[in-house]
């Protein structure tokens, strides 16, 4: 599977070399992570803190026998059936009392596929690699529109899989199709073909309560519609390390301890109401010290980019064309900044909105319209909602001056 700024003046030479060099030097490395994010999650949940190996694991259910067996000269046999003799513990039904996340399998399992990829990748020098890999999907429309991961019908190169198999709940399988993909949410809307009357979850785009219930329901490891019970451990998450460009895909994320696993990628988490609150996207790796430590995409990003994917086959972001750098205290110390917090612009995309509007690398970006900058993923969250050729006000920090310019939001170039 697979997850911004001006120069900065100095006062000699000397100092514009240092900060060129090692933004340049930072920047490969978020570019690099940005790549990692866009085309190494191939078709399973993505994993943080850990290795993980994209290759299909098939589960095997195993079944114990209650067996008769004589073990030092004793013996031991399984307990004779209700109203046969034996233990008058032995009753014919419980009376436990359910769980949230009984009723949310009953009425929002129907809603949630298994999907199977196949996929023929061709290497960087001519070789081929085949594979397949399994992830999960929520029927978003009655005629067989589902929302998934991108990352799930795309291959370790980012190009989309041409051998999709979706399973309903029913145990039917139906072939599909990639309608369209975003990259930047790591989301996808693949279409079962022939069109089918299939029964489409419930999306709720209001942000979760934390401490509410949180039910996953997915694929993990190819156990079909597997269901796991947990809260809302946080929300506004960005997973570390995967930053770059203005953000990327896993950022502004629920976060959650439902257990999820390879293979819960593009399944649902949903409220004890049965309604989906997010996307399951990632998780962090148990050899990272992580416990249930789980990552979704909000519903109100999943249905945006959905609609914008099913009404034109690809999703629109509007952008400004920076790179950044969260400022903290020690960055601070190191480059001499005029304040500990906001966002460092750490590169500017030539002609891009930005440049236009005169920011400059090294600027802090303070706010956004009325919104407080305080970490680099803010930015991104900031211009989620707005479309190309909207204006949004930024408040900039230069050298200790403050400066507010006015920024022509464009559409985001594909190839970022």
């Amino acid at each position: 599977m697979r997850s911004t700024d001006m120069e900065r003046e100095k006062n000699s030479s000397n100092g514009i070399s240092r900060w060129t060099r090692r933004s340049i030097v930072e920047m490969v490395v978020a570019l690099a992570l940005v790549a990692l994010v866009g085309l190494g999650l191939s078709a399973c949940t993505f994993e943080i803190g850990g290795e993980t190996d994209s290759t299909t694991v098939t589960a095997q259910s195993t079944t114990s026998l209650a067996q008769t067996t004589s073990t030092a000269g004793s013996e031991i046999t399984s307990p004779a059936p209700p109203g046969t003799g034996g233990s008058t513990s032995v009753i014919p039904s419980g009376d436990g009392l359910a769980s949230p996340a009984q009723g949310v399998s009953e009425i929002l399992g129907p809603s949630v596929v298994n999907i199977t990829v196949k996929m023929i990748t061709q290497g960087p020098f001519g070789q081929q690699y085949s594979g397949s890999a399994e992830g999960s999907g929520v029927i978003y429309s009655s005629d067989g529109m589902i929302i998934t991961n991108n990352h799930v019908v795309t291959d370790y190169y980012g190009q989309v899989v041409s051998d999709i198999e979706v399973t309903l709940i029913t145990g039917e399988k139906l072939p599909a199709a990639v309608v369209g993909t975003d990259p930047l949410t790591d989301l996808a809307v693949v279409k079962v073909n022939p069109a089918r009357d299939l029964p489409p979850a419930t999306f709720v785009t209001e942000q979760p309560t934390v401490g509410e219930y949180a039910i996953a329901i997915g694929s993990p490891l190819g156990y079909e519609n597997s269901v796991t019970l947990g809260i809302v451990s946080g929300l506004g998450r960005s997973i570390e390390g995967v930053t770059g460009a203005e953000g990327v895909a896993l950022t502004n994320l629920i976060q959650t301890d439902a257990p999820i696993s390879p293979g819960n990628s593009g399944g649902a988490l949903a409220n004890a109401s049965a309604q989906v609150i997010g996307i399951n996207v990632a998780y962090e790796s148990p050899t990272s010290g992580a416990v249930s430590i789980g990552f979704a995409i909000p519903s109100v990003v999943v249905t945006q980019v959905a609609d914008q994917i099913i009404s034109t086959g690809k999703a629109t972001h509007a952008y400004m064309g920076v790179s950044t750098l969260t400022v903290t205290s020690d960055l601070q110390r190191e480059y001499g900044l005029s304040r500990s917090s906001g966002i460092l612009v750490a590169q500017v995309t030539p002609g891009a909105p930005a440049a236009k509007a005169g920011i400059q690398q090294g600027d802090i970006i303070v706010k956004v319209d009325d919104e407080e900058m305080v970490e680099s993923p803010d930015l991104l969250v900031a211009i989620r909602d707005k479309k190309p050729g909207d204006k949004v006000e930024v408040t900039i920090d230069r050298n200790g001056t403050t400066l507010v310019v006015t920024v022509t939001l464009e559409e985001r170039p594909a190839n970022l």
